[in-house]
This record gives structure tokens, sequence and C-alpha cells, in this order.
């Protein structure tokens, strides 16, 4: 039977499912239902797509479940991750990644992997892995937490490259979490940013570059979403009930698709930041390191000043500390001073330093090892490392979207 063929745009998410105001409880069964078919479909891509000139397939997706209703979190609610617990019992393995379609479709993807690492070196290759407007590293001096809070609201100004690559990820009003643009419609974030905690999926949007009540470009739905099926067979979807643990923090980095690129009212985008990964522990602990989020102001260690949807960080780089979690022999995760507090979650760690075409996106922020002034230590905060394997997989979506 000949696969049918699915939209890579499709219609926003928001107008094509109900929603539920349920915020920490739980969902009434029925929030998710069988598919009516199995059959495999193919992902449409551009006619002019680098897999096509390299002799790949489409990737091919096969329906697993529907989502028919979602979470909607009280303003001022946050998925914060503030506790690491102790594993309890064998993990499961990751690698099998997942998507979920416009009308709340859960789908298999399949690809084979090494379709992404020919994507992503051929992309490479050409020089298309950089950044939408290449720039050269602020001037800064190294800075470190302590119990310091060190952040400064950066403000829109309409000229501070690449600060509108940088938006609130959030399904509601209130600042939430915290993502970045790879793309012009691509969006890096953390996973646990697309549940409540107790294993209700949240449905949110993005709002690039966003300054308190001022929206310098349109609020933005996303159509699709990309993630590792590893952190749901963990039950690292529910970590209010079952704890967040290390195996958490291996698969904690979701992709979205936005329903179209963030736009001004007069017609300007914002642009994107270019991925990069390092094979060297060593090699990306020198690099020079900025992170900015959008706090939530009601979370404990939010800034001083704290507005609500206002984006903060420090202006010059933070360390980088050990490296943990192998995983295919990379070291998935490892620790970072940049300051930080609920709503943070998902924010960049980025750098200038792997060279022209930066800035590169090289992490995602996804957890505090402690909270305000208790934290001692000059790297407490943990941060989701891209490595060789999810550049592809980032790659890979950019050449079809």
């Amino acid at each position: 039977m000949k696969p049918m063929m699915i939209k890579r745009y499709g219609l926003a998410v928001l107008a094509s499912l109900g929603l539920s105001a349920c915020g920490a409880q739980e969902l009434e069964p029925g929030a998710s239902e069988p598919v009516t078919s199995t059959q495999e479909q193919t992902l449409e891509v551009p006619a002019d797509w680098v897999g096509h000139q390299l002799g790949l397939s489409a990737p091919r997706l096969r329906p697993l479940e529907k989502v028919t209703r979602f979470a909607q979190p009280e303003p001022g609610e946050l998925p914060s991750i503030r506790k690491i617990e102790p594993q309890n019992g064998p993990e499961k393995p990751g690698g099998q990644v997942r998507a979920m379609g416009p009308d709340g479709t859960i789908y298999e993807v399949l690809m084979p992997q090494t379709d992404a690492e020919k994507v992503g070196s051929a992309l490479r290759e050409r020089g298309l892995s950089g950044s939408s407007l290449p720039s050269e590293q602020p001037r800064s001096e190294s800075g470190w937490s302590n119990g310091i809070d060190s952040r400064a609201r950066w403000t829109n100004s309409g000229t501070d490259w690449p600060r509108d690559t940088i938006g609130v990820v959030s399904p509601n009003g209130s600042s939430w979490c915290t993502g970045t643009l790879f793309e012009g419609r691509l969006v890096l974030t953390a996973f646990h940013c697309l549940w409540d905690g107790y294993g209700n999926w949240v449905n949110p949007q993005f709002r690039a570059g966003q300054d308190g009540t001022t929206q310098p470009y349109a609020a933005v739905n996303h159509t699709w979403k990309y993630w590792d099926q590893g952190f749901v067979d963990n039950n690292c979807h529910k970590w209010k009930t079952t704890g967040y643990r290390q195996v958490c923090e291996q698969y904690d980095w979701a992709v979205l698709v936005l329903a179209e690129t963030p736009t001004s009212s007069t017609g300007v985008t914002p642009g994107y930041m270019g991925v990069f990964y390092n094979g060297s522990d060593s090699g990306l602990a020198a690099y020079s390191t900025y992170h900015y989020g959008y706090p939530g102001c009601g979370s404990g260690g939010a800034p001083a000043g704290c507005v609500d949807n206002s984006m903060w960080g420090q202006s010059f780089t933070c360390d980088i500390g050990s490296f943990f979690n192998p995983v295919n022999g990379w070291n998935r995760n490892f620790y970072h001073g940049c300051d930080m507090s609920g709503g943070h979650s998902g924010g960049p760690l980025y750098s200038w330093s792997p060279g022209s075409n930066g800035p590169y996106l090289l992490a995602t922020n996804i957890a505090e090892s402690c909270t305000g002034s208790a934290c001692s230590g000059t790297t407490p905060n943990i941060a989701f490392r891209i490595d060789k394997w999810l550049a592809d997989q980032m790659m890979y979506w950019r050449s079809i979207y």
C-alpha cells in the first residue's frame, strides 16, 4: 500500500485541538486515544531538498496515538527542575525520535540515523550550519555564580543581535520556558517544557524577543514537535510525582516547528543562531559561553526587579564545569555557571568561539541543582549538550523546514 503524504506545515495546533483548563490537576480519561489507522505516511519535503541530492528518501511516519486535550497551566506556574532524584530501577534506552503533528497525532519517525548524518555533514560542508547574521563576539570578562545573581535585563532595542532569536515558550501569557530559533521556523527548547509535570501535555506558543508587554514579533503557534522518546519511556514527563532523575537529563530536548516565521509589523524577522557540536569536553569548556532566559518572577531566585516576560542574563561569559551522563560515547550533560532561575529552562548556551558564522548554539539549559543564595559553587546549573547525534537531527530538520 502506498504511504500517505503528510504536510510539513499543517494547521495551527491551537485551532485544531480542544484545550482543558486543569492546571496541575490530572486530565480526565480520554486525553489521548488510539489512532484509527497505523498506515505509514511520508513527510512532505521541499522539491529541492538536499536529501534528494544525496539519494535519500523522505522520512516516514507511523501513527501511534492521538492527543485530544492539553493542560492549560495558570499564569505564574513554572515547570522548573530544582532537584535531581536518584535513579530507582533500570533505565530505558533513548534514541527513538517521536513527532506530534498538527492534529495531535503522535508518530514514530522512521528514518535511518545515517540519513541525518549525511544531511548534517552536507550542510556543514556547504557552510549552512551557521547563524543567519554572522557577527563578532562582544567583549566580556569571565563570571561565576557563588550565590550572587549577576543577571541584568536585556531590553528590546531592535538592534541587539542575537537577542531576538531567543524567546518565550509558554502555554499561557506568562513566562514558562525559553527557546531559541536555529532556523526561521525551528526552535530548540527543553522537552520538560512541553509537559505540566503530571504526565499531561501543554501546548506552547513562541514569542520571539518579548520584553515585558512589548512583543516585537507576533506570537506564533507550532505545528509539529520532535523529541527523544527516552524521556517519556523513563516516566520523566511525570517528574512532579516520580521525580526528575539523572536519566531524564539525558533526553531533555525538543524541537518545535512553528506555523510561520516570527515577523514584526514592519516585516522584519528575528533571524536564528547556528548549531555546533564539539566532541572534546575540554574544548567545549574552553569556549566563551553566554546564556539568557525568561525567568518566572514568582519563582525562587528570580532576579531583583523582575518583570514578567522579560529576558535576563549575564552580559559576561559563564563557566562550564564537569561533564557527565555518557550516551554513545558522548557526555550528554554538563554543569554551568550561567545565572538563572525558573523559566530559564530551554534557554540557550551559545558562543562565537567555534569560528565564523556565529553565534552557535552549544547546549540548552534544563535544570538547577540549587536555588538563589543557596548556590555556593561556581557551576550549579545543568545543561543538555548538543552532541553530534542531536546536531545531525537539527540539521536534518533545518533542511526540511
